[in-house]
């Protein structure tokens, strides 16, 4: 008798293992979709560093895993670490990831290094959804731009705007683009974005631009103090503001906006270019 209940608690000890092994790839599965879900909810907070590491354990959970590598970039990017951006929507392209959760983190991230031909070469025109097909386009289009083909990007960037009208971002690279030989088309482009939104702090900060190239320096500080109303901590504007104020000789206000930037980050180019003017 005594021997035959150690056979049987053999048994039920082999049993529970087996048992376990089964159910182990459904807990690893389970841990690293709890990593990703834990991370949207930092990203959702903005607590970027913290979706950073989640994502992180999820890799390491799952490591063959697309999804979480995306998401991996996509923080990157918001972190401005463009290149480490690139190589993890690289990872998530290479492991068969969807278009969507790579692609634009992916194109973005070549831009901000100005990987133009890179992108070129890596990202082409297709048969996408229309509001993925216009996230790609754009991204053409700009890169285009940046390796000086201009009639090229004027020709994705229109592309982009009729797959997706109401997408605001191709509409603002293209009157940025046609600023200079074609200012009504341009106006009228950045002036449906900002229709479309008008706290769009991109499109008042280009629109702005616009003006401050075309010397209409007041109409642009109107827009660039339009810009800092609704973000006060945005560089690029206070950068233009202060180029402006440098024309117009009122260096004291220049300063106003230059220096509290090179406290924070010495080596800023455009805030020590200025300062030098």
């Amino acid at each position: 008798m005594l021997g035959g209940g150690r056979r049987r608690s053999w048994r039920c000890a082999f049993a529970a293992g087996a048992l376990a092994a089964l159910s182990w790839p459904v807990a690893y599965a389970k841990d690293s979709a709890g990593y990703v879900k834990e991370a949207q909810q930092y990203i959702i907070q903005g607590n970027l560093k913290a979706a950073e590491i989640q994502l992180r354990n999820a890799i390491r959970e799952a490591p063959q895993d697309p999804l979480p590598r995306a998401r991996l970039a996509d923080v990157y990017l918001q972190l401005d670490d463009s290149l480490s951006a690139e190589r993890e929507a690289r990872a998530a392209r290479e492991r068969n990831g969807n278009e969507a959760d790579y692609l634009p983190v992916l194109a973005d991230a070549l831009l901000r290094q100005e990987k133009f031909a890179d992108l070129m070469d890596l990202v082409q025109p297709g048969d996408r959804d229309p509001v993925l097909e216009s996230k790609v386009r754009t991204t053409l289009g700009v890169a285009a731009a940046g390796l000086h083909d201009q009639a090229k990007a004027e020709a994705l960037l229109g592309e982009a705007i009729k797959l997706d009208p109401k997408a605001a971002r191709p509409k603002i690279r293209l009157a940025w683009l046609l600023n200079g030989a074609k200012p009504a088309e341009a106006d009228k482009l950045i002036d449906e974005a900002i229709a479309a939104d008008p706290h769009a702090v991109e499109a008042l900060h280009v629109k702005g631009e616009m003006l401050r190239i075309r010397s209409d320096q007041e109409g642009a500080m109107r827009l660039f103090d339009q810009v800092l109303k609704i973000d006060p901590n945005n560089i690029l504007a206070h950068l233009s503001r202060a180029n402006v104020n440098i024309t117009l000789g009122k260096y004291k206000a220049a300063d106003e906006d230059i220096d509290p930037i090179l406290k924070a980050s010495p080596d800023q180019f455009m805030a020590n270019y200025l300062r030098g003017l």
